[in-house]
């Protein structure tokens, strides 16, 4: 125990520490203290110096790593509804075509993952529509007279209405004609073969005032050369319901009547199988 005794009491010796020129051995500065304290205060000094140093290390690489993580979350979320959009466009785009391409009288496209409807399939239930007190009671009017119980093996719809009652003209030939032509008699009203959401309201220079109704069940029903339309694109419509006045307009007609086709799954078929057209 001497020798510890002897370690500590030198350890508490006031030792003097100074600084001198070498030239002239001018002394510089100087100081006293005991071995021990200075031994503690540049343990504390280390102590400091380190904890700062690794807490100021840690929090430059590590909010580094942290902003590099959220950079590429945020780049992989990006790219995602990139892709999302990409895909939403060309699907607006082939619908755009396959529309344009039934009122030319063609056959759409196939498409294996989205049809005609499938885009707007989605946003039916949010369209909103007013409909008036007489449409409603003329729609009610006319549902039970018009309504043609469905012969179809492939229909998941009961009942399909009239759009208008007259003399068939022209009848359905696949695609060399796709549709029938009715002649009934001056300004009759047109009527929704089956409830739906109106797509197309339009005018082109081959078949005058067209619209177009999407319906449940991939059907999609196409009226031409109406002298002039009642309903809007977005409209909600009912079976039964007025959505055209007939008429001759276009150049592919040659007196007034309604050029009516029925498309199921992007194909069409004769409309004479699901609903009656003559008296």
């Amino acid at each position: 125990m001497n020798w510890f005794k002897r370690f500590f009491t030198r350890l508490q010796k006031v030792v003097k520490y100074s600084a001198s020129d070498p030239h002239n051995f001018d002394e510089i500065w100087s100081f006293q203290s005991t071995t021990i304290r200075l031994t503690s205060l540049v343990l504390i000094i280390f102590i400091v110096v380190g904890g700062l140093a690794g807490f100021l290390f840690s929090g430059f690489f590590g909010g580094n790593v942290s902003h590099e993580s959220i950079e590429r979350s945020k780049l992989e979320e990006q790219k995602i509804r990139i892709e999302e959009l990409n895909d939403q466009v060309r699907m607006q785009e082939n619908y755009i075509e396959n529309i344009r391409m039934i009122m030319a009288g063609e056959t759409p496209m196939k498409i294996k993952n989205d049809s005609l409807l499938e885009v707007h399939e989605m946003d039916l239930s949010k369209v909103k529509s007013n409909i008036t007190k007489s449409e409603n009671q003329l729609s009610k009017e006319v549902r039970n007279d018009l309504s043609t119980p469905s012969k179809s093996s492939n229909s998941s719809i009961k009942f399909f209405g009239s759009p208008v009652l007259g003399t068939i003209s022209q009848e359905y030939s696949g695609v060399d004609h796709p549709g029938i032509d009715v002649v009934t008699t001056p300004n009759e009203t047109v009527k929704a073969c089956l409830g739906g959401t109106v797509i197309y309201a339009g005018y082109t220079r081959k078949d005058g005032h067209i619209l177009i109704i999407a319906h449940a069940g991939d059907y999609i029903s196409v009226y031409k050369h109406n002298k002039t339309l009642l309903k809007k694109v977005g409209r909600k419509v009912q079976l039964g319901d007025p959505i055209a006045i007939v008429g001759n307009t276009g150049e592919n007609t040659d007196g007034p009547h309604l050029h009516f086709e029925l498309w199921y799954r992007q194909t069409p078929v004769n409309p004479k199988k699901y609903m009656k057209f003559t008296r």
